[in-house]
């Protein structure tokens, strides 16, 4: 059972698509499979010896140079010899090159869709419906990345599988700190794990916070996330709510700051799967999150949350408001969303199904 996976860079193991690649490292090397990994350029995180298994640098360059495709051919000639039937690719540049590249020596590519395709560009789509056509399956984790990997690509129907990201076993409610509080002299915490990027609208959510506390609610907001702080900050002075807000940056173990949190929330602009949502419904937390991608496959409307227009501030902050003085509702809602993330979402469920992926793909693989 050989199996190689390409990516364009692995940044570090917290990135959501990084995560997930662990985990299918991982769970597929406990079921005995032998995996070749394999990245094009290298980060500080690769050139260690923290990846399970030797994490390969192709030192692939620019899409446009004939050096960077022989590059790619010469290492699929490497699998072949080998006797690894099929490479599963992530990101963008790789899956331009892997597909053709593969195919010329005999193997098979899998790719993997992971967001709404905000980073395509004309010239990106056009490599990607030429060289699609050597692409075995798309593996897509929601029913919204394939739609928009289906319209822009033009991948059919039968070649696209969706897969929901794969969790470990969520934390007994037991576990969890503040599930169920009620009134007592602190504020009610309004978390948010995502990075400080224009597309998570994070402006929005600070908006929305410094309208509850004109309304005289007793709240504050904790942001869970890397990248430049000044806008935030400036905006934040603005509103005058200094008090109530809280950049608490990069953490490596964000769970333990959900598990503070009272209400989550996630107001991005476009989602193809949140892993920051799973997380907050593995921790019984109500969530308030934006109405695009993958978001409303997550969270059911008025039973583990609520779902609001992108950019309606004021949607967002009714939203929040109508939890924080509702602790009983709160409650009610987190541990939905906990029971939906462990009957669906489950780390053994995303193994079986890429392996049947695999398998019909390449029965090969199963035999070598």
């Amino acid at each position: 059972m050989k199996l190689a996976i390409i990516m364009d860079r692995y940044e570090n193991p917290y990135a959501g698509t990084e995560s997930q690649v662990l985990k299918l490292v991982k769970g597929l090397m406990e079921r005995g499979w032998s995996i070749r990994f394999a990245v094009f350029r290298s980060t500080d995180y690769s050139l260690t010896d923290d990846f399970p298994v030797p994490v390969e640098h192709l030192g692939v360059g620019s899409l446009s140079s004939p050096k960077s495709w022989w590059q790619v051919y010469r290492y699929a000639r490497v699998l072949r010899l080998q006797g690894i039937p099929l490479v599963h690719v992530f990101f963008n540049d790789a899956s331009v090159i892997c597909p053709p590249m593969m195919r010329l020596v005999g193997l098979k590519t899998v790719i993997s869709r992971r967001d709404m395709g905000f980073w395509y560009t004309p010239k990106y789509l056009q490599a990607l419906r030429l060289t699609g056509r050597w692409v075995s399956a798309a593996i897509c984790n929601s029913r919204a990345v394939a739609d928009i990997t289906s319209q822009q690509e033009r991948i059919e129907a039968d070649r696209l599988r969706v897969i929901y990201n794969g969790y470990p076993e969520a934390p007994r409610l037991s576990e969890i700190t503040n599930s169920t509080r009620t009134a007592d002299n602190s504020p009610i915490v309004i978390g948010i794990v995502a990075n400080l990027r224009p597309i998570k609208r994070i402006h929005d959510l600070i908006e929305a916070v410094a309208r509850l506390v004109s309304d005289e609610l007793d709240v504050e907001l904790r942001v869970v996330g890397g990248g430049d702080q000044k806008p935030y900050l400036e905006k934040v002075r603005e509103l005058g709510i200094e008090s109530r807000v809280f950049l608490l940056g990069s953490q490596s173990d964000p769970e333990q700051h959900i598990q503070a949190f009272d209400i989550a929330v996630l107001c991005s602009e476009t989602e193809g799967f949140s892993n920051a949502i799973i997380e907050y419904m593995r921790c019984a937390k109500p969530v308030v999150c934006s109405r695009t991608g993958g978001n409303p496959e997550i969270v059911e409307e008025g039973v583990s949350g609520y779902l609001v227009p992108v950019g309606d501030i004021s949607a967002l902050a009714d939203r929040i408001g109508h939890l924080v003085s509702r602790p009983d509702l709160r409650a009610r809602m987190g541990k939905a969303g906990q029971e939906h993330i462990h009957s669906r979402y489950s780390l053994v469920n995303m193994l079986n199904q890429h392996v049947d992926v695999y398998d019909r793909i390449a029965p090969e693989v199963m035999d070598s």
